[in-house]
């Protein structure tokens, strides 16, 4: 209940100052690329490499920013602090990682661990969402004027997604029981049994928490660097979800990823809109 009250407070908190938005304003396009490190059920809590260097993948993703003001003072004259601090991102982005089990129990010299070192995953996830971005420092002096060429900004969004999970074990056939420790044997009644392994691709939603710095390279474009802490309502965006009585399951998948990205600035009096309107009246 409390996650899906976030969620639809993150989309009437996006979307409500789009809908008061001017229709003169100013708008950014962002091509970002990084990696993203998977939390899932492949490895172990606490574990260094399954936590930070293991289940380490590809991010990419572009975005599509409204800023709530325009260049020309005669449309902004006084900025509100909507206008000097709120930016709309709408992004879509492509999450993939190979996912293997790290920790002290996959080097345990046993049948178990043995399992465990061969059994391999797959895991990619498209989002498509919006979220509200917060800069501390006024937007419009760091677009328009020198006086600043570093900004930090702070994110909070939600996502709709399409994962793709894939298993696979040395031994064999991943479905044969036999290959599998029993953390993934199917458990319950037969009225309800529950299958800790499922890889039917599934639309997910998740709520992301971001933050960043942009460094200003001229009038109409910016470098930025994106950390995204990205939380799944779905425990299967892996493909697996361990019988609890034998391995306890705290959470739901998880991630975190770092991007590059480049940002283009475009709008009504940008230098690309000056020069489309300067050749149309030469035509």
């Amino acid at each position: 209940m409390r996650f899906k009250l976030l969620i639809l407070f993150s989309v009437f908190f996006s979307f409500h100052p789009f809908v008061e938005a001017q229709t003169k304003l100013n708008y950014e396009v962002s091509i970002n690329l990084g990696l993203a490190s998977f939390q899932t059920d492949y490895g172990e809590r606490h574990d260094f490499k399954s936590g930070i260097t293991g289940n380490v993948g590809l991010a990419a993703g572009a975005s599509f920013y409204i800023n709530f003001f325009n260049y020309d003072p005669k449309i902004n004259p006084n900025p509100n602090w909507r206008q000097k601090h709120l930016k709309l991102k709408i992004e879509t982005s492509y999450l993939k990682a190979n996912l293997d089990h790290f920790g002290s129990y996959q080097a345990e010299d046993s049948q178990n661990g043995l399992k465990l070192r061969n059994m391999h995953g797959k895991t990619s996830v498209i989002n498509l969402g919006t979220m509200i971005e917060y800069h501390p420092y006024n937007i419009p002096d760091f677009i328009t004027t020198k006086k600043r060429w570093v900004a930090p900004y702070f994110g909070l969004g939600v996502m709709g997604g399409y994962s793709m999970p894939s298993v696979t074990t040395d031994l064999g056939d991943w479905q044969d029981e036999a290959n599998l420790i029993q953390a993934y044997h199917a458990y319950g009644s037969n009225d309800s049994t529950v299958q800790p392994i499922d890889i039917d691709s599934k639309l997910v939603l998740s709520l992301v928490f971001g933050a960043g710095l942009r460094f200003e390279i001229d009038f109409e474009s910016a470098l930025m660097i994106d950390m995204r802490w990205q939380y799944f309502n779905n425990d299967y965006i892996d493909g697996l979800s361990p019988n609890p009585g034998i391995v306890p399951n705290k959470y739901n998948d998880w991630l975190y990823y770092l991007n590059v990205g480049y940002v283009f600035e475009f709008g009504e009096n940008t230098r690309i809109s000056t020069w489309l309107k300067r050749n149309r009246r030469i035509r």
